[in-house]
């Protein structure tokens, strides 16, 4: 029976007709995690047109990598170091080693299926594979992988969902700090440990907690400075669930006041609604960017916005299509993508909190709000 890694995997396998190569090389933990569901992957995989797909990655991780690969993806060990002995490595079956290590191990299983021409998502490689790579000839066909990914099926669309809700939660519990004026690294220490209790595999990326001037930082890193007076408060948060991510912004006023900000809060509500409102099929990805930059115009606050809209998640926080003024994208049905920033006003209590995420309808491919 198909499982839910095997359809994706079969959507990569579809490249090697389409690019006319004998085999697939991944070099980038994402793209495996995308092919496998394996939880952080080393090594490379192989997706080959006579002998089936291979994961190569080095003894010490065989086990692990051995436990959670699909039953008919086929992991071999490669040894730490060319040159190396084999010795201690009992718990590798003799079979599944193979002497030498990555690009030998790669050279060894590609002459064994009589590759020729090999395709490769150089785009995520590092230095030292990006060098393995060409030697192999290797075409990048990293644009390829980038769309296949970007298009997401229905369980792909409720796996980010179920992200967003572990996310939500956790956002929920750190909040619940605030009234004890903790520090900017207690609230994101309170998030993570949120996401660990909820068997998340941790977070998309590390979280941005921010109080006053902070807020006005894009990427901020939780500082040991205290919530003690009326303020605003920044949350920039996502979870990891099974390998899919979340991506929200929650932004809000602590204690008394906050008249103003709440004014410009409002006004960041109706871009990001205008910004939604474009967000349909065949809609430039630069369209929505765009119309929410004309309604911040309006106060001249368009001067501050030095991010592009948004960006597709998947099983990376970052992916294709690009929502910004300089994107060539184009919105296809079934993209999942964020809206920034995403908002909220918060009063001087918990109560009345509203929350907002933005993704495609099931079958419509525009947009949808929830709100809890």
């Amino acid at each position: 029976m198909e499982t839910r890694w095997d359809l994706n995997r079969r959507k990569l396998r579809d490249l090697l007709e389409k690019e006319s190569i004998d085999a697939l090389l991944l070099l980038g933990a994402p793209n495996i995690t995308y092919a496998t569901g394996i939880r952080e992957p080393t090594g490379a995989m192989l997706m080959t047109r006579d002998c089936g797909d291979a994961i190569l990655t080095s003894v010490l991780d065989y086990n692990r990598v051995s436990s959670m690969a699909p039953k008919d993806v086929t992991v071999r060990a490669f040894y730490r170091r060319s040159g190396e002995a084999a010795v201690g490595m009992a718990m590798v079956p003799q079979s599944d080693l193979v002497s030498g290590g990555l690009a030998d191990a790669l050279k060894q299983v590609l002459g064994g299926c009589n590759a020729k021409s090999v395709g490769a998502d150089l785009q995520w490689a590092d230095y030292s594979s990006f060098t393995m790579a060409q030697s192999l000839q290797a075409k990048d066909v990293s644009g390829s992988i980038a769309k296949v990914r970007s298009i997401k099926d229905d369980w792909e669309v409720q796996a980010i969902l179920d992200s967003i809700e572990a996310a939500e939660r956790a956002f929920r519990e750190a909040i619940e700090l605030l009234d004890s004026n903790p520090s900017e690294a207690e609230v994101a220490g309170a998030f993570y440990s949120s996401l660990m209790r909820q068997g998340a595999w941790g977070e998309s990326f590390p979280i941005i907690v921010a109080f006053y001037d902070h807020t006005a930082l894009p990427h901020h890193n939780p500082t040991p400075v205290r919530l003690q007076r009326p303020g605003p408060v920044l949350l920039d948060f996502g979870a990891s669930m099974y390998g899919y991510a979340s991506d929200t912004t929650r932004t809000m006023w602590h204690g008394e006041g906050g008249a103003e900000f709440k004014r410009l809060i409002e006004l960041v509500a109706e871009a990001q609604a205008e910004a939604v409102d474009q967000i349909a099929p065949g809609v430039e990805a630069r369209s929505p960017d765009l119309a929410s930059r004309r309604v911040l115009a309006k106060e001249g606050l368009d001067k501050f916005y030095n991010h592009g809209l948004g960006h597709g998640v998947g099983v990376e926080v970052h992916e294709t299509p690009y929502l910004g003024p300089a994107s060539t994208d184009v919105l296809e049905k079934n993209m999942v993508v964020t809206v920034e920033p995403a908002s909220t006003y918060l009063g001087s209590t918990a109560s009345g909190l509203r929350t907002w995420c933005w993704l495609p309808r099931r079958g419509q491919g525009s947009s949808r709000g929830s709100q809890g």
